[in-house]
Protein backbone atom coordinates (compact mmCIF):
# COMPACT_ATOMS: atom_id res chain seq x y z
CA UNK A 1 0.00 0.00 0.00
CA UNK A 2 1.36 3.42 -0.87
CA UNK A 3 1.32 5.66 1.97
CA UNK A 4 1.33 9.67 0.79
CA UNK A 5 3.95 11.96 2.93
CA UNK A 6 2.84 15.31 4.32
CA UNK A 7 4.32 17.60 1.47
CA UNK A 8 7.58 19.63 2.86
CA UNK A 9 8.93 21.26 0.39
CA UNK A 10 8.45 25.29 0.74
CA UNK A 11 8.60 28.27 -1.92
CA UNK A 12 10.86 30.89 -2.13
CA UNK A 13 10.43 33.82 1.03
CA UNK A 14 10.75 36.18 -2.18
CA UNK A 15 7.39 35.35 -3.27
CA UNK A 16 5.95 37.49 -0.55
CA UNK A 17 7.68 40.83 -2.19
CA UNK A 18 6.77 39.64 -5.52
CA UNK A 19 2.71 39.18 -4.74
CA UNK A 20 2.90 42.31 -2.96
CA UNK A 21 4.29 44.33 -5.68
CA UNK A 22 1.46 42.58 -7.51
CA UNK A 23 -1.38 43.26 -5.24
CA UNK A 24 -0.22 47.29 -5.12
CA UNK A 25 -0.68 47.36 -8.51
CA UNK A 26 -3.78 46.10 -8.80
CA UNK A 27 -4.72 48.22 -6.29
CA UNK A 28 -3.39 51.50 -7.28
CA UNK A 29 -5.29 50.71 -10.48
CA UNK A 30 -8.41 50.30 -8.99
CA UNK A 31 -7.85 53.59 -6.95
CA UNK A 32 -7.13 55.34 -10.18
CA UNK A 33 -10.55 53.92 -11.84
CA UNK A 34 -12.16 55.15 -8.57
CA UNK A 35 -10.66 58.55 -8.67
CA UNK A 36 -11.52 58.76 -12.13
CA UNK A 37 -15.13 58.20 -11.40
CA UNK A 38 -15.19 60.46 -8.63
CA UNK A 39 -13.71 63.34 -10.70
CA UNK A 40 -16.68 62.56 -13.49
CA UNK A 41 -19.17 63.03 -10.14
CA UNK A 42 -17.82 66.14 -9.16
CA UNK A 43 -17.64 67.65 -12.63
CA UNK A 44 -21.47 66.27 -13.82
CA UNK A 45 -22.68 66.58 -10.40
CA UNK A 46 -24.20 63.27 -10.31
CA UNK A 47 -26.88 61.94 -7.24
CA UNK A 48 -25.20 62.33 -4.33
CA UNK A 49 -25.43 58.23 -3.89
CA UNK A 50 -22.51 58.30 -6.47
CA UNK A 51 -20.42 59.74 -4.40
CA UNK A 52 -21.39 57.95 -1.69
CA UNK A 53 -20.85 54.46 -3.61
CA UNK A 54 -17.52 55.63 -4.65
CA UNK A 55 -15.89 57.05 -1.05
CA UNK A 56 -17.25 53.80 0.39
CA UNK A 57 -15.47 52.12 -2.37
CA UNK A 58 -12.29 53.53 -1.39
CA UNK A 59 -12.36 52.76 2.01
CA UNK A 60 -13.03 49.28 1.54
CA UNK A 61 -10.10 49.59 -0.83
CA UNK A 62 -7.93 50.73 1.24
CA UNK A 63 -9.00 48.30 4.11
CA UNK A 64 -8.49 45.65 1.87
CA UNK A 65 -4.70 47.17 0.73
CA UNK A 66 -3.60 47.05 3.89
CA UNK A 67 -4.61 43.51 4.32
CA UNK A 68 -3.72 42.01 1.33
CA UNK A 69 -0.05 43.81 1.42
CA UNK A 70 0.47 43.02 5.10
CA UNK A 71 -1.03 40.18 6.06
CA UNK A 72 -1.85 37.76 3.29
CA UNK A 73 1.58 37.53 1.27
CA UNK A 74 3.43 36.03 4.71
CA UNK A 75 0.89 33.56 5.62
CA UNK A 76 0.53 32.72 2.04
CA UNK A 77 4.10 31.84 2.01
CA UNK A 78 4.23 30.40 5.26
CA UNK A 79 1.22 27.21 4.27
CA UNK A 80 2.25 27.00 1.14
CA UNK A 81 3.43 23.02 0.32
CA UNK A 82 4.51 21.04 -2.36
CA UNK A 83 5.60 17.26 -2.82
CA UNK A 84 6.47 15.47 -5.79
CA UNK A 85 7.35 11.76 -6.12
CA UNK A 86 7.01 9.17 -8.18
CA UNK A 87 3.37 8.74 -8.41
CA UNK A 88 2.07 12.19 -7.64
CA UNK A 89 2.73 15.65 -7.05
CA UNK A 90 1.07 17.23 -3.85
CA UNK A 91 -0.01 21.14 -3.45
CA UNK A 92 -1.15 22.14 0.20
CA UNK A 93 -2.04 25.59 0.93
CA UNK A 94 -5.23 27.83 2.04
CA UNK A 95 -5.92 29.78 5.02
CA UNK A 96 -8.59 30.04 7.57
CA UNK A 97 -11.39 29.39 5.23
CA UNK A 98 -10.27 27.47 2.92
CA UNK A 99 -8.01 24.75 3.19
CA UNK A 100 -6.85 22.58 -0.13
CA UNK A 101 -4.79 19.47 -0.15
CA UNK A 102 -4.49 18.24 -4.05
CA UNK A 103 -2.88 15.24 -5.23
CA UNK A 104 -2.23 14.77 -9.22
CA UNK A 105 -1.59 11.66 -10.16
CA UNK A 106 1.47 11.23 -12.42
CA UNK A 107 -0.54 9.72 -15.26
CA UNK A 108 -2.72 12.55 -15.46
CA UNK A 109 -0.52 15.41 -16.16
CA UNK A 110 -0.38 16.24 -20.06
CA UNK A 111 2.02 18.97 -19.81
CA UNK A 112 4.58 21.16 -17.13
CA UNK A 113 5.71 24.72 -17.80
CA UNK A 114 7.31 27.07 -16.45
CA UNK A 115 6.32 30.99 -16.24
CA UNK A 116 7.87 33.99 -15.67
CA UNK A 117 6.30 37.18 -15.56
CA UNK A 118 8.34 40.43 -15.29
CA UNK A 119 8.17 41.11 -11.61
CA UNK A 120 9.01 37.24 -11.18
CA UNK A 121 12.09 37.95 -13.37
CA UNK A 122 13.15 40.50 -11.44
CA UNK A 123 13.64 38.19 -8.56
CA UNK A 124 14.37 35.21 -10.53
CA UNK A 125 11.71 33.33 -9.43
CA UNK A 126 9.22 31.30 -11.61
CA UNK A 127 5.96 29.46 -11.64
CA UNK A 128 5.42 25.96 -12.42
CA UNK A 129 2.57 25.34 -14.41
CA UNK A 130 0.98 21.69 -14.29
CA UNK A 131 -1.84 20.81 -16.49
CA UNK A 132 -4.45 18.00 -15.94
CA UNK A 133 -7.30 17.46 -18.51
CA UNK A 134 -9.75 19.40 -16.96
CA UNK A 135 -6.95 22.12 -14.81
CA UNK A 136 -3.84 24.25 -15.04
CA UNK A 137 -2.30 23.60 -11.31
CA UNK A 138 0.66 26.01 -10.33
CA UNK A 139 3.73 25.93 -7.84
CA UNK A 140 4.09 29.48 -8.06
CA UNK A 141 7.49 31.33 -6.17
CA UNK A 142 9.99 29.16 -6.96
CA UNK A 143 13.99 29.72 -7.78
CA UNK A 144 14.18 29.18 -11.46
CA UNK A 145 16.49 26.72 -11.16
CA UNK A 146 14.17 24.47 -8.58
CA UNK A 147 11.47 25.26 -10.70
CA UNK A 148 13.21 24.32 -13.98
CA UNK A 149 14.44 21.16 -12.27
CA UNK A 150 10.87 20.37 -11.12
CA UNK A 151 10.01 20.54 -15.10
CA UNK A 152 12.08 18.46 -15.94
CA UNK A 153 11.68 16.11 -13.19
CA UNK A 154 7.93 15.49 -14.29
CA UNK A 155 8.27 15.90 -17.62
CA UNK A 156 10.82 12.49 -17.10
CA UNK A 157 8.48 10.96 -14.83
CA UNK A 158 5.22 11.73 -17.28
CA UNK A 159 7.09 10.18 -20.36
CA UNK A 160 7.88 7.38 -17.89
CA UNK A 161 4.57 6.43 -17.15
CA UNK A 162 3.01 6.83 -20.53
CA UNK A 163 6.13 4.18 -21.85
CA UNK A 164 4.93 2.30 -19.09
CA UNK A 165 0.91 2.32 -19.89
CA UNK A 166 2.39 1.55 -23.85
CA UNK A 167 4.60 -1.49 -22.78
CA UNK A 168 0.99 -2.43 -20.64
CA UNK A 169 -0.90 -2.30 -23.42
CA UNK A 170 1.08 -4.11 -25.92
CA UNK A 171 1.15 -6.68 -23.26
CA UNK A 172 -2.73 -7.03 -22.59
CA UNK A 173 -2.67 -7.49 -26.56
CA UNK A 174 -0.44 -10.44 -26.68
Amino acid sequence: MYVLKEPTQKISPDAIKVWRITDAFHTIIFLGLLSFLLYFDYSYQWPNWIGIVIYSLMGITFVSAIIELIIVPVYKQRTWRYEIDGNCIQLKHGGAFKKTHMIIPMNKVYFVDTYQGPILQRYKLATVKIGTVGYIHEIPGLPERKASEIRSYIASLTDLYKAKEAADGEEQRV
